[in-house]
């Protein structure tokens, strides 16, 4: 497929790179149990997982050009996965050994726990991911790469990989999530490597500040400036209030409406695939957080998950700008 046949005005492709397991999500619980002793739950979802799968799932939901690169265990957790993504630009291969499984215990008023096991996410690195993209329609596409700290085998070469990214001609957006050590130096380094080659930074209020060190999420994007692109947009997903951006030194807030939520599993990651969605399609920083917000409003009111088409009830815009 070559990308100068589409439509001068069709919104480019998504390429999502990253991560793919399944989730079992359960609750809700008010307090951890006492080791030893049964709880019985309300509720459960069994489901596809991990920020890049959850990501172009609900880019499949918008009716978004879109594709994941990732790969899955050879067991029937993988066969789930590779039924979802099996489109024209999806690059999901199968490995040899167990799918990465997650648990989510929900506590009632919205947190979460997670336990994971790595399973088949230790083996994919920066080769195999270069592979997988070798006929993929880069040039003038998105390219989202996610879940970065939770993928050990591209760690090390993770901005090499970005940097052919950019070479091929891709817009690159990336969410690394959180390291698994927390904010390290080494860490701090990595992210900081990566944010410099990025043009759109989506990371939650929590990471911005750990990796910024900073006490406000104002004060962690004027931190960040000096490592990103001149034109590059800083994205701060700050849950329930909503979404913030930094752009060509502007500082710009979206704000959400109440919602009664049940599950905010992977949250973020549906907030990704409307902001993209509609960076996509050419639309104004306010006009993508806004999306963002909503659909990542829509999707963490369900439950159990969809998979059908998402349509939106649209909150109206809300916003405050102030300048550095």
């Amino acid at each position: 497929m070559n990308s100068s046949f589409r439509p001068s005005d069709a919104p480019c492709p998504i390429a999502v790179i990253g991560n793919a397991n399944l989730d079992l999500v359960t609750g809700s619980v008010a307090d951890w149990p006492e080791w030893g002793t049964e709880v019985f739950l309300d509720k459960s979802d069994f489901r596809i997982g991990g920020s890049a799968a959850n990501t172009a799932l609900v880019l499949q939901r918008l009716g978004q050009t879109v594709g994941l690169v990732s790969a899955t265990g050879s067991d029937a957790a993988g066969a789930m996965i590779t039924r979802q993504f099996s489109g024209p630009l999806d690059r999901v291969a199968t490995r040899p050994g167990p799918t990465s499984i997650s648990v989510g215990v929900l506590q009632t008023g919205g947190e979460r726990s997670f336990f994971s096991t790595n399973g088949h996410l230790d083996g994919l690195d920066a080769a195999y991911f270069s592979g997988a993209l070798e006929d993929w329609p880069l040039t003038g596409a998105i390219a989202l790469v996610s879940g970065g700290f939770a993928l050990p085998g591209l760690f090390d070469e993770h901005t090499a990989f970005l940097e052919r990214l950019r070479a091929r001609g891709a817009t690159i957006a990336i969410d690394p999530g959180w390291p698994g050590e927390g904010w390290s130096d080494a860490a701090i380094t990595k992210a900081r490597e990566w944010v410099s080659l990025a043009d759109h930074i989506l990371l939650n209020d929590k990471e911005v500040l750990g990796l910024s060190g900073e006490k406000t999420v104002h004060a962690a994007c004027r931190a960040l400036s000096p490592y990103m692109r001149p034109d590059a947009t800083l994205v701060v997903k700050r849950g329930a209030e909503g979404a913030a951006c930094y752009h060509a030194r502007d500082y710009l807030v979206e704000h959400a409406e109440p919602l009664a939520v049940i599950d905010t599993v992977g949250a973020g990651d549906a907030f990704n695939a409307g902001y993209l969605g509609a960076v996509a399609e050419g639309a104004s920083d306010r006009a993508a957080l806004r999306r963002g917000i909503d659909v990542a409003g829509a999707v963490i009111s369900e439950f159990p998950r969809s998979s059908a088409p998402l349509s939106l009830q649209r909150s109206q815009p809300s916003c405050a700008i102030s300048s550095f």
